[in-house]
């Protein structure tokens, strides 16, 4: 009877070694569950995605004054649109961004476009993005009539699109795409092809 209890004390404590070994074990996986959970909460926090910003700088015209031909109603506009756009990144990550395009739009008709160069604006950091956009006289034939008009009237307006791709990444694996937007009108006085108002409006996407 004695011998068979001692066996069963005897064998009964490795078991309760290995309880108390467990129980410890689970609890520290626990805390280090918890705080990868808060990290990943903080994280989504304090690096919440904001919109870049995208504010048109300036734009400036050159080139030569349309010239109007007759009988046959023609207008030969050569002119070149320049526009600088200022792109704010506010997020606490950098923002990488592929190449973007920029297209020239008269009345609703694609009159020209230009490329936007890769880059990558750093965190809370800006960018100036320049394009330069040739009108290509070509396209213009079908709204010769309304251009003749706007020319006469002294005030010819464009609208210029921008869109440029990229992603911001946070703390190496969180990332997030992003494509941001702007939509521009530029209202050039003729003869003087001189800047008469420019406005802009963004819309980012993420």
């Amino acid at each position: 009877m004695t011998e068979s209890s001692d066996f069963s004390v005897h064998h009964d404590r490795p078991k309760r070694r290995r309880s108390r070994c467990l129980v410890p074990c689970v609890a520290c996986l626990l805390v280090v569950v918890a705080l990868a959970v808060a990290a990943v909460v903080l994280a989504l926090v304090l690096f919440k995605p904001r919109d870049p910003r995208t504010q048109l700088v300036s734009a400036t015209v050159s080139g030569v004054s349309p010239r109007v031909s007759f009988p046959a109603i023609s207008v030969d506009l050569n002119v070149t649109l320049d526009l600088d756009l200022l792109v704010t990144n506010p997020n606490r990550a950098s923002f990488d961004h592929a190449p973007g395009k920029t297209v020239l739009y008269y009345r609703g008709a694609q009159v020209g476009d230009a490329d936007v160069a890769p880059g990558r604006i750093p965190s809370h950091g800006s960018e100036t993005m320049h394009a330069r956009l040739t009108v290509e006289a070509g396209k213009l034939s079908s709204e010769a009539m309304s251009l003749l008009s706007d020319v006469i009237a002294g005030s010819v307006g464009f609208d210029a699109s921008t869109r440029v791709p990229g992603r911001v990444t946070f703390l190496g694996f969180i990332k997030h795409h992003a494509v941001a937007t702007s939509e521009c009108h530029v209202e050039v006085g003729f003869p003087d092809l001189k800047v008469r108002s420019q406005q802009c409006t963004q819309k980012t996407k993420l």
